[in-house]
């Protein structure tokens, strides 16, 4: 790939959300940011693919940069069950109610990188979803700041802002979900261990993105 083009765009959850982690049972823990298939799942719902289609993984690369400090919140709630074949399924509800974690608020640059006619496509479906755009559960729906796609290239930065691939220093480590990998019918999940600046920023040389001056690891 000679060149490659950029998009950044901010997402603000309008109240609260959950990025659940798939191990916590007794408590719906959520992630610091969300996960890598959370966001190119939100651009193929904007781009109107179907819900198996995996194709943005293999088209973009991305770079999260949390925004605010994330404030948290815990309630207790019940969760809605559904067994089923697939093709039918039977409601059914939890015995008691379980604890349920909150980000309250939270806002996060988004970073996107890849050919330019695929970024182009992507800008304009975040400008004019085909669906409405949400990010953790269906019913917490985002508000969307989309900046202009530009040309991009690597660069020595002195400073680190969002999240790192691997294990930094001061930061906070998670490991999160990264992408889907199908074998025949069935899916299963990648994960890709991440470091969170713990002071927003880290300060040590590294080759990053230039995003108009903001030094971003794509990942």
């Amino acid at each position: 790939m000679s060149h490659m083009f950029g998009l950044k765009f901010r997402i603000e959850a309008l109240y609260f959300t959950n990025f659940r982690k798939s191990t916590s049972t007794s408590l719906i823990n959520s992630y610091n940011i969300p996960p890598f298939t959370t966001i190119r799942g939100m651009i193929s719902n904007a781009l109107g693919l179907k819900r198996d289609d995996l194709r943005v993984q293999d088209w973009i690369k991305i770079g999260i940069k949390p925004q605010n400090n994330i404030n948290r919140s815990t309630e207790m709630t019940k969760v809605l069950k559904l067994k089923g074949t697939g093709k039918q399924y039977q409601k059914t509800f939890p015995s008691a109610p379980i604890f349920k974690e909150f980000l309250v608020n939270p806002i996060y640059d988004v970073y996107v990188a890849g050919e330019q006619e695929i970024i182009a496509n992507v800008y304009a479906a975040l400008k004019n979803p085909k669906r409405p755009l949400y990010i953790g559960a269906s019913d917490e729906l985002v508000d969307l700041t989309v900046f202009e796609p530009l040309k991009i290239e690597k660069k020595q930065f002195n400073e680190a802002y969002g999240v790192l691939d691997g294990i930094h220093e001061d930061c906070i480590i998670e490991k999160i979900p990264y992408k889907f990998v199908q074998t025949g019918r069935n899916f299963s999940l990648e994960y890709k261990t991440i470091s969170i600046p713990k002071k927003g920023k880290i300060c040590e040389e590294m080759i990053l993105f230039d995003f108009e001056g903001e030094g971003v690891a794509l990942v």
